[in-house]
């Protein structure tokens, strides 16, 4: 059995995965980390853990403590120069978001060929993957709450409030939720025309995250919807 853990800036998604299949996934709010103990405590016994995490050095330390009860080697992530046939061309490899890394990783596996991979979630991550599996770089966007919060913060007359999407919107909420929604979606549009000319066809186009439905919906390129893509990523570098 592995257990993966993608540790992100609002959530811990986890999942056991048996070699074949996945046979159990959750998540825990990071705000919550103690509650984490109870949705792992009826797991089976894992033999390997493996975590990617950016929520900084603060939670390392606290999974470490509460991972320490299990006799198995903790393997915590972080990008390379090369792995699992995916090359990195940030100028410091290293200081590619271990998230980004290895959602790159399992798109890789998945399309075999170039591809835009989407993160949705506190921050949207749009990253290049070339015919080749090199890595060419990415966007890094703020995500919809975080555009929602930004703007309620920053400007005298807007509130946080509950928005839906419309293609002409009549209500302030509704013109901020769309706003989001549409800038999001025009970046990963951008990404995929740019490929598009880089590589000499259309490549493909996975979404992943939180908030992965509500870009879907507004994209007027073709996409795929993926359950979680650095937990996948993670078994194929633990398998690997």
């Amino acid at each position: 059995m592995i257990l993966a853990l993608d540790v992100g800036n609002s959530r811990i998604k986890w999942g056991l995965y048996d070699g074949e299949a996945w046979r159990r996934k959750g998540w825990t709010p990071l705000s919550d980390i103690a509650a984490l103990d109870t949705d792992l405590i009826s797991i089976e016994v894992p033999a390997r853990i493996v975590i990617s995490n950016v929520a900084g050095q603060k939670i390392h330390s606290e999974l470490e403590k509460r991972m320490s009860h299990w006799p198995c080697e903790l393997s915590w992530i972080a990008a390379q120069a090369e792995q699992c046939g995916v090359s990195n061309r940030y100028n410091t490899p290293t200081q590619l978001g271990s998230d980004r890394w290895v959602a790159l990783i399992a798109a890789w596996r998945r399309c075999g060929r170039s591809c835009v991979v989407v993160n949705a979630g506190t921050a949207m991550t749009v990253d290049a993957l070339s015919d080749r599996g090199e890595f060419l770089g990415g966007l890094i966007v703020p995500g919809l709450t975080t555009m929602q919060s930004a703007l309620a913060a920053n400007t005298a007359a807007l509130e946080m409030a509950p928005g839906c999407y419309c293609d002409f919107p009549t209500r302030t909420e509704d013109a901020i939720f769309s706003g989001a929604v549409s800038a999001m979606a025009g970046a990963v549009e951008k990404m995929v025309a740019m490929l598009g000319i880089r590589q000499g066809h259309t490549p493909d186009c996975l979404i992943s995250g939180g908030d992965a439905c509500l870009v879907y919906e507004q994209l007027s390129v073709a996409a795929t919807i993926v359950d979680n893509l650095v937990l996948d990523g993670l078994i194929e570098i633990a398998q690997g």
